[in-house]
């Protein structure tokens, strides 16, 4: 949001029952006109009413928590942004990681009474971040409607998507001030998650302010769903393409088929997963190289995300784009998994942070526990990313992946179209 003048190893990728097509379409909610029903305005306990969201409904918003080091300034900030969002400001001190927690019921209009809604689309939007002094602050939402799906700029985003339970978050990782005002064409830093038969949700909101400063910030959360770019198809003679951070270094590895039409690759590398730039070039009728596999050591590291990516051309000249692999550089390994793009065709990668060096084993089973896919990997202490195939042969819908460590249960999921 716009700051103001003034997260052996055993992976189980578990297949939901393919979802029925649904001709049902989301409302747009209109969280124009709140008042506040009972406690004290701007804290915890604090309940206020927005009346005629939808046709015959209200929704009770409670600030159900708040973290120490944050203030809520206003339920909803109209004076930018949209009008029909529901757009909570909020105060962060300095060197504080603080968040808000809202809890929000759909009502009978004029009542308390719940009324469940047949669709919702939820989208949080401008989840930037901004700099001080060479340090950042970093935005981020959490939506948790009790399960439903979600999707985002898996192709050039600004925010990383991690799933605990049924909550969704999307946390910016560039620190970067993304445009003037909230703004639903910037989908580099916004995601939506949608879901069906509800009646309540909760939303968080709130920022890792790693500098000095207390700031004043506000998110937007806007009932309407979007679309957005994904990642390209994966280069189509890519075997694989995966890496790991050892030793402050990040260790990159690809494979090309043996028949392959392609001139030459480019390994490109950026800091905020877009405006990538040429790190090294392969010609491939200049190299003996009969495996077609190929490895770079990249020792020349900054920031605390590096991103990568494969550009092919083919000999009439076609261009084509692999998958982003991501990298957090961090002296502190943070235990976490994240599978990308979450919305896929045939591949993801996914995106596994481990403390040490450790064997595992990818499955993929269904609901009924039969598996499907079985795959032997090794881990890397630090960041690894590895590429996984195939997907195109399962039924459409849900898959929850789970990753288990001897010490750790790590969940996300994805949707298979």
């Amino acid at each position: 949001m716009k700051r103001f003048f003034t997260l052996s190893v055993m992976l189980f990728v578990i297949v939901a029952a393919p979802q029925k097509a649904t001709s049902q379409v989301a409302p747009i909610y209109n969280f124009s006109n709140s008042a506040l029903e009972s406690g004290t305005a701007n804290t915890t306990g604090a309940v206020y009413r927005f009346s005629n969201v939808y046709t015959n409904t209200d929704a009770l918003i409670t600030v159900a928590g708040m973290s120490s080091g944050i203030t809520l300034r206003s339920i909803d900030r109209t004076a930018d942004g949209y009008p029909e969002a529901f757009q909570p400001e909020y105060r962060i001190s300095g060197n504080t990681n603080g968040y808000i927690d809202f809890t929000i019921v759909f009502v009978i209009a004029g009542t308390s009474t719940a009324v469940t809604q047949p669709i919702v689309s939820a989208t949080g939007l401008d989840i930037d971040g901004s700099s001080n002094s060479g340090s950042n602050l970093y935005e981020f939402n959490r939506i948790d409607m009790g399960g439903g799906t979600y999707e985002y700029n898996s192709y050039n985003s600004q925010i990383v998507l991690s799933q605990t339970g049924t909550a969704i978050t999307g946390l910016n990782v560039t620190g970067v001030l993304f445009g003037a005002l909230v703004d639903t064409v910037a989908k580099e830093v916004m995601f939506s998650v949608t879901a069906t038969s509800l009646s309540t949700m909760t939303y968080r909101v709130g920022a890792d302010n790693q500098t000095s400063n207390t700031s004043t910030r506000y998110a937007s959360l806007y009932y309407k769903k979007f679309t957005y770019q994904h990642f390209p198809l994966a280069i189509s003679s890519l075997v694989s393409f995966d890496g790991a951070v050892a030793n402050s270094n990040v260790k990159l590895n690809w494979e090309l088929a043996v028949a392959n039409n392609y001139k030459n690759v480019v390994l490109e590398k950026s800091n905020t997963s877009s405006n990538f730039s040429a790190i090294m070039e392969y010609s491939l009728d200049e190299i003996e190289n009969e495996d077609n596999k190929f490895s770079y050591t990249d020792n020349n590291l900054s920031g605390d995300m590096v991103f990568y990516r494969l550009k092919a051309t083919d000999m009439s000249g076609k261009v084509e784009y692999s998958n982003i692999l991501s990298f957090r550089m961090s002296a502190n390994t943070k235990k976490e998994l994240k599978l990308y793009p979450s919305v896929i065709n045939s591949y993801t990668t996914v995106n596994i942070n481990v403390a040490e060096r450790t064997g595992a084993v990818l499955q993929v089973t269904d609901m009924s526990g039969r598996m499907v896919k079985q795959q032997q990997l090794m881990l890397n202490a630090g960041t690894n990313n590895i590429t996984v195939n195939g997907f195109e042969r399962f039924l459409k819908g849900n898959y929850i992946v789970s990753v288990k460590t001897p010490t750790d249960m790590f969940t996300q999921k994805i949707l298979i179209q």
